[in-house]
């Protein structure tokens, strides 16, 4: 790596902008020749890694809002996986910033004024009460209500903070929404939806496979939020049930889970599906199958030995 470069780097996640670089004494001619030798990658236009340090959300986070430019934070659903939620991955870069801000591959809002914000393992975030009053309008709820209750919980989110960042910006569409949330509050370990997947879990369990995680949320890299029934995440593999009654009522329910199973299939998760009948008479099947495709799974993504 370029020795101009490597303060820069080390202090921001191994990102440097081309103004940055600049203001390191490079040329934008440098710039194109450490680009071409691939010891900087590109990451959006006009930001760049280092392509021998580790990918992390801090990372991540941080080149979309070197991408946005000033003012720019890390924001919604993004945000709540930076400050750490339960049970959550996200695969987005999702920014708020003054102005529009059109980039290949960042969710970017418009914010007509400065958002409360903080900074984050050096990333500029939104606060944790900002942060779920933006994602309330993204995600249903019951979810909403657990993630509110697992930061109240752990003390990343201050019921007083959210009292007043609601009054703050009271004609937020996100506020209604919290207080509905709120108005539930439901329990932080939240039970499964239904016996029969209850049932599920408690099969693979039982046969000794090890501890799944239930209602695990993902959002994919398009923005999409899907919640799985039980899965092990580090494996990218979920067990899911099939509702056999309500498929018969709603043709907009089963073409609903077929794309939700392809948009996780694309993303590299391995679904399997499951019914009540196959869990209640068939449980030999259903324990042998799940078994070899964690035994897949692990493979696959068993880390590489260095040679």
């Amino acid at each position: 790596m370029h020795a101009l470069l490597d303060p820069i780097l080390v202090r921001q996640h191994s990102l440097v902008s081309r103004h940055q670089a600049w203001a390191a004494g490079l040329t934008d001619r440098q710039i194109g020749r450490l680009l071409a030798e691939e010891l900087l990658i590109p990451v959006h236009r006009g930001v760049f890694r280092d392509p021998a340090s580790p990918q992390t959300i801090e990372q991540r986070a941080l080149a979309g809002v070197l991408a946005g430019g000033d003012g720019t934070v890390t924001s919604h659903r993004q945000a709540i996986a930076l400050w750490g939620m339960r049970n959550y991955k996200c695969a987005l870069t999702e920014i708020s910033a003054p102005g529009f801000r059109r980039i290949p591959g960042v969710h970017s809002h418009h914010s007509r004024r400065p958002p409360d914000q903080t900074t984050l393992r050096l990333v500029p975030v939104t606060s944790p009460a900002r942060t779920i009053i933006d994602v309330a309008t993204q995600v249903g709820t019951a979810l909403l209500g657990r993630w509110i209750e697992t930061w109240l919980s752990t003390k990343v989110l201050a019921y007083e903070d959210l009292e007043s960042q609601m009054s703050a910006i009271k004609g937020h569409a996100g506020v209604p929404l919290v207080r509905l949330a709120l108005s539930a509050r439901t329990l932080l370990y939240s039970e499964t939806d239904s016996a029969a997947e209850a049932a599920l879990g408690l099969l693979l369990e039982s046969s000794g496979l090890p501890a799944l995680t239930l209602h695990h949320v993902v959002t994919l890299s398009q923005g999409l939020v899907f919640e799985l029934d039980w899965s092990y995440p580090e494996l990218m593999i979920a067990f899911e049930m099939d509702g056999y009654g309500v498929h018969l009522r709603s043709l907009d329910a089963f073409e609903h889970d077929r794309y939700r199973r392809n948009e996780l299939e694309i993303a590299g998760w391995k679904i399997l599906n499951f019914t009540r009948r196959q869990v209640e008479r068939k449980h030999r099947t259903v324990v042998d199958q799940a078994r070899r495709a964690v035994d897949r799974q692990a493979v696959l993504h068993a880390p590489v030995p260095d040679r």
